[in-house]
């Protein structure tokens, strides 16, 4: 499979407030993503796999090192290669709140719904953002909170929603702008081992029917397993 993501050589340190002195959280990793597979990071509290994760992400920008995505378009096999590449640091501030938007979708371990909005609105929202009109937007995110299996729920408020409920809702939001690559941050982390294995079928049943790329920091020996690649961060490096 070509390569959706590359990352080269990440270098990234956090000031601390109280004193000068930087924390060196990546120290040098490399890493390319297939397109189409699902890819597990692991590694200990404070080997910065969200870190990493956010860089690839587009929320942070890394000290040093380069980020490239390449979407390759689907095509007949006499067709010359089509693609689309995009180099991070080339990007301005406005090209990188598109490419999240457009390009990426995030799923986070505490949903990060918005409260005063119904399932239905959160999971339209990313939609609305790029400019879609509001009534296919509506009709999309139906279908998507269809799938997820919360058609009942789409006029609840976050606070009416259980933590499962809340986690698939953020799943349909990521998937509504249909993202080449989707970024999960402990997509699991508060839920059962009944909800866990919900969430991996949804990544696998999305990833075979639309060929989307997934990245998932996990803890979770289970969800690490259902990967089919699996690295390791130890001390900010690749072990």
């Amino acid at each position: 499979m070509p390569i959706l993501l590359h990352a080269k050589n990440l270098i990234k340190s956090y000031s601390s407030s109280e004193n000068s002195e930087k924390t060196s959280v990546l120290r040098g990793v490399s890493l390319a993503i297939e397109q189409g597979e699902i890819l597990a990071i692991v590694g200990s509290s404070g080997a910065g796999k969200s870190t990493l994760l956010h860089l690839l992400g587009a929320l942070d920008e890394p000290d040093e090192g380069s980020i490239t995505l390449t979407y390759h378009l689907a095509m007949q096999p006499e067709e010359p290669e089509t693609f689309i590449r995009h180099n991070y640091r080339q990007l301005s501030d406005v090209g990188l709140a598109g490419l999240r938007n457009t390009m990426l979708g995030f799923i986070f371990q505490f949903h990060h719904l918005l409260p005063e909005f119904t399932a239905l609105e959160n999971v339209m929202m990313p939609a609305l953002i790029a400019g879609v009109s509001h009534s296919n937007a509506r009709d999309k995110a139906r279908g998507l909170i269809d799938r997820v299996g919360l058609s009942h729920r789409l006029k609840n408020k976050p606070d009416a929603l259980s933590g499962g409920e809340q986690q698939r809702v953020a799943f349909a939001r990521a998937m509504m702008n249909d993202p080449v690559l989707v970024l999960a941050d402990e997509p699991t982390g508060n839920l059962d081992a009944a909800n866990s294995a919900m969430v991996l079928d949804l990544i696998r049943q999305f990833r075979q029917e639309t060929g989307q790329t997934f990245v998932i920091v996990t803890h979770s020996s289970e969800i690490a397993s259902g990967a089919d690649r699996i690295v390791r961060l130890h001390e900010g490096k690749m072990a």
